[in-house]
């Protein structure tokens, strides 16, 4: 190794000085032996010497040339290859026919109008929607600038459309339409007195209208027969029952996330299943459509006392249904609703906890959860076995519970400064607001009273608040509860209450073409000023001499104040606790004279019907 070192040496010397000298004198130049004493040249050494060299040829070698060996291919020369093409070669053949776009085929084009741009965006946002990115695209939507009602409602029903669509990602669009509740404008009404145009309101009427249209049957009818084939009708006819138990499914998860109420969800089974008059039957369909509401909302409607008295009927009726048999002794319907119905029963015994044959939406957090969940079990368990994945039917989300949890929002003071409020019927609509979520009875007096109303601005404040009670079923027992307080308090006079009911007597049965429950309002509110005891001013039935008037319509009139003193009893009974409360009010002279001048019959019988009735 020392003499390789040494030649290397001699070799970097030689070099430097040939490069240093520009004209080498052939005379002077020496020869050196750099063979090695042991005969071995290093690789290094050969290497240094073949570059001072390498652009001379031995004579020896000069003649000879290189060629290819018999089936060999020569060396690629990669500098001067072109370019791969990643693109595929198109090879068409000369007897197919080149296919050119058609004048009716669809072009990218602008949107025409607003309600096409706005579909067109809308659409674009939930054709992405998942778990994962549903905040997202709820801030996405949200963005989207609505100047109108129509536009609002345009978009609901995109958003509904999705829903019904996609069943699978049920749950992750009621987690946005409840999100987005908030997030949209509000719009006032098309005419007055009429309610304005909220998100939650256009989706709840979007679900009634879609559920009112529910079709009586499921057999196709002959022009649907003679216009599809058998393969496309089954299609329809899975697509329709598909989109009819999808929407079963959203408003259980609607009810879920509280938009919408119990009563709701007692209407729409008893409108389904219910007994009908003539002892008719429902549809098959109709028990579907019950067992899907009902297995998405079970675990909390059994929560609630109220829920569970419902859900026990609810069974109840579905068992019966099972059990029911024809004349022949056959049953009246097939066996897969008669499993389905003992599905949702044992699902019920079972605390609502079920199998989960197919996944249901999860997101990527969610997805690593239940792996390591699994791979422990498979840990601990051993391989083998088939595990199926486990979920509580009917479960409110977390969240909803959390944000119900949550302290309530301080509201803010009614003035501002020291100009009075407007008395107005947004004004009055906060007052109600507030003390039916407060029953801070010096707080809606102060409030009242800040705006220092006439006392025809405080009748026209009783008729707004009638009019609410008179429209929404769900707020009736508040109203009433709320006028109570003001005359209570006499931030309105008992005169103004009784011209109030006077005016709104003879049109409550018409009234219940449009709202039907609208006669129960007055029932309450009968019933809650009764419950007063010594504080009942009996001027306010002076309102029913309206009732008693004499023209062609008396007795129609007649009948329909009975009908309403009778319901004023029953609900008095019901909220006042129990029979003592009739007693009591059956002692004001003045409603036993009203009763029997409706019935037509002296005051002792009028009092007796009252008293017995209102216990049936």
């Amino acid at each position: 190794a020392e003499e390789g070192e040494a030649a290397l040496a001699v070799v970097d010397s030689v070099r430097a000085t040939t490069v240093q000298e520009t004209k080498p004198v052939m005379e002077d130049k020496k020869v050196i032996n750099l063979q090695p004493a042991s005969g071995v040249i290093d690789v290094k050494l050969m290497l240094r010497i073949w570059r001072m060299h390498k652009g001379e040829l031995h004579t020896a070698i000069a003649g000879l040339t290189t060629a290819l060996r018999p089936g060999e291919k020569p060396t690629p020369d990669f500098k001067n290859k072109k370019p791969f093409d990643m693109k595929p070669k198109q090879t068409v053949r000369k007897d197919q026919p080149v296919l050119k776009a058609s004048e009716k085929g669809y072009k990218i084009t602008e949107a025409q109008s607003r309600m096409e741009d706005l579909n067109r965006r809308v659409t674009s946002l939930l054709n992405k929607i998942c778990p994962d990115n549903l905040k997202v695209i709820v801030d996405r939507l949200a963005h989207i600038e609505l100047t109108k009602a129509e536009e609002l409602e345009f978009v609901i029903r995109i958003i509904f459309g999705k829903a019904l669509a996609e069943p699978h990602y049920c749950e992750t669009y009621a987690d946005m339409v409840f999100t987005l509740r908030n997030r949209y404008p509000e719009f006032p009404p098309e005419a007055e007195g009429e309610k304005p145009h909220t998100f939650t309101r256009v989706l709840l009427n979007t679900c009634q209208n879609e559920f009112e249209s529910l079709p009586t049957t499921f057999e196709a009818t002959e022009e649907e027969k003679a216009k599809f084939a058998k393969e496309a009708l089954d299609l329809e006819m899975k697509r329709r029952k598909d989109k009819m138990l999808a929407n079963m499914k959203f408003i259980g998860n609607l009810f879920l996330r509280q938009l919408l109420a119990v009563k709701v969800i007692g209407q729409v089974v008893h409108d389904l299943v219910g007994i009908k008059e003539g002892g008719m039957l429902p549809e098959e369909h109709m028990i579907e459509c019950v067992c899907e509401l009902l297995q998405a909302i079970g675990y909390t409607l059994d929560e609630s006392p109220h829920g569970e008295n419902l859900m026990n009927s609810f069974s109840a009726r579905l068992k019966d249904l099972a059990r029911h048999c024809r004349s022949d002794g056959k049953p009246v319907f097939t066996k897969r609703i008669q499993f389905q119905i003992e599905n949702l029963l044992d699902l019920r015994k079972n605390k609502w906890k079920k199998k989960l044959f197919k996944e249901l939406a999860k997101t990527k957090d969610e997805v690593r959860k239940d792996a390591v969940v699994a791979e422990r079990k498979a840990a601990t368990k051993g391989p083998g076995g088939v595990e199926f994945a486990t979920q509580v039917a009917g479960q409110r989300p977390a969240y909803i519970d959390e944000i119900k949890a949550q302290k309530p929002k301080v509201r803010p003071p009614m003035d501002s400064g020291s100009q009075k409020p407007e008395f107005n019927q947004a004004y009055v609509k906060k007052l109600f607001q507030y003390f039916s979520e407060e029953k801070n009875g010096d707080e809606l007096q102060k409030d009242w009273n800040s705006a220092e109303p006439t006392a025809q601005d405080a009748k026209a404040g009783l008729e707004w608040l009638c009019e609410i009670g008179y429209t929404d079923p769900h707020k009736q027992d508040a109203v009433a509860i709320t006028i109570v307080e003001v005359v209570k308090r006499q931030l309105a006079s008992w005169e103004s209450l009784k011209e109030v009911l006077a005016k709104d007597l003879p049109t409550i049965e018409e009234m219940k073409l449009d709202t039907p429950t609208c006669d129960s309002f007055f029932h309450l509110l009968l019933a809650r000023l009764l419950m007063l005891g010594d504080g009942f001013n009996p001027m306010v039935l002076r309102s029913f001499q309206v009732m008693f008037a004499n023209d062609e319509q008396k007795e129609a009139r007649k009948q329909f104040a009975w009908k309403l003193l009778l319901g004023s009893m029953k609900k008095l009974r019901e909220k006042g606790g129990g029979g003592d409360a009739v007693k009591r009010a059956l002692m004001v002279s003045d409603l036993v004279g009203c009763a029997s001048t409706a019935k037509g019959c002296s005051a002792a019988e009028a009092k007796r019907l009252l008293d017995a009735d209102a216990y049936q």
